[in-house]
């Protein structure tokens, strides 16, 4: 198949169909220097044609010139530059959307107060409010992420197994052993945590819902609450409190140990089990954003508390031993073979994943 047949595939997440051609690893490179500048300096480089059909095709042109290129014109952040990164991110004290609902901002908005607010006065003031509130945690909140993900990109680029791509290629991030992932740094979902503890706490407390069950605790010992945080707010705080009367109360103690184990048992069986938690990301993921590319998944959670788990982020020892320690042992060979079903479209797909779980 020539380029253009490839790359409609591409765009069509047929991701299989493309790797069952012979040329299929040379598609995937080319297509990390497939933006104008970098392919006019290739072109350049090898006096070809500006023409992927052609590269593609061009028996001169090898997979091996490709990755020799990509390495000789790469130019990773210096070490000063990581340490700068990881300096400023060091400053960041709370990681709350501020009612936004992580991406949604817009939507919340429009949703929440435009549509439901009529009087001029009432907006004025929400704007000047909650509005504000979003607002300001999803420009930090995101500043957050895209600079602790540019951190880690670094380190899996500074790694002698991984292949990088020179400019931001949709569905690629980089090559390991010739296999094209795309990088997603996540948390552990608090959806599926929800899901997975709810019959455990209602044997124990009464209610499935670990807000509910907290708020119990909080009333049985008469700490008084806040009634103005949204519910995922209100859950941390409530947990907070509790965490300041440990030394002073069993009752404290004992339902927060509860918590805690109950879900490092969660964690440790997706650990066991990763190909389910794979399949449920990839089957969760935002509509806006689908697709079925080949996934490098890195989890990152604090066992302790895991509302916490986004300053691992920027824990770069932990990120940097975790990372090598896993691409050393990379194996082609054992890679997941993902099959999840994607309900938007009633089609199912099979995806190469692979996945790092980064506990503290």
């Amino acid at each position: 198949m020539n380029y253009d047949e490839l790359l409609k595939l591409y765009k069509s997440n047929e991701f299989r169909k493309i790797d069952s051609q012979d040329n299929a690893k040379k598609f995937y490179l080319i297509r990390s220097i497939s933006k104008s500048k970098t392919l006019t300096k290739f072109c350049n480089r090898f006096n070809c044609e500006n023409d992927l059909n052609q590269i593609l095709n061009s028996e001169a042109i090898t997979i091996q010139a490709i990755t020799d290129f990509i390495n000789e014109n790469f130019i990773a952040k210096t070490v000063a530059e990581i340490k700068a990164i990881e300096s400023e991110l060091n400053k960041m004290q709370n990681f709350d959307w501020g009612g936004s609902a992580g991406n949604s901002l817009e939507k919340n908005i429009v949703n929440n107060y435009i549509k439901k607010t009529l009087h001029y006065e009432d907006i004025e003031k929400a704007i000047t409010g909650n509005i504000l509130n979003s607002v300001y945690g999803y420009t930090m909140n995101s500043w957050y992420n895209h600079w602790s993900s540019i951190m880690i990109e670094e380190i899996f680029n500074a790694h002698k197994r991984i292949i990088p791509t020179l400019d931001l290629v949709e569905k690629i991030d980089f090559f390991i052993d010739g296999i094209p992932f795309d990088l997603k740094v996540t948390y552990f979902p608090e959806e599926l945590m929800k899901e997975k503890i709810a019959d455990s706490l209602y044997e124990k407390y009464g209610s499935k819902s670990e807000l509910t069950c907290t708020k119990n605790v909080i009333k049985s010992l008469d700490i008084a609450m806040p009634h103005d945080l949204k519910d995922r707010a209100m859950l941390i705080c409530l947990q907070n409190l509790l965490r300041e009367r440990e030394t002073t109360s069993q009752e404290a103690r004992d339902f927060l140990k509860y918590i805690s184990d109950l879900k490092q048992q969660v964690i440790l069986y997706y650990e066991q089990n990763p190909n389910e938690l794979i399949r449920w990301l990839y089957e969760n993921q935002g509509e806006m954003r689908f697709d079925a590319a080949n996934r490098f998944f890195v989890v990152l959670t604090d066992s302790s508390n895991i509302f916490d788990s986004w300053k691992l982020k920027r824990n770069m020892s932990l990120l940097q031993h975790s990372i090598n320690s896993k691409l050393d042992t990379f194996s082609s060979e054992q890679v997941n073979k993902i099959d999840f079903y994607w309900k938007k479209d009633g089609k199912f797909y099979t995806a190469i994943s692979e996945i790092l779980f980064i506990i503290k």
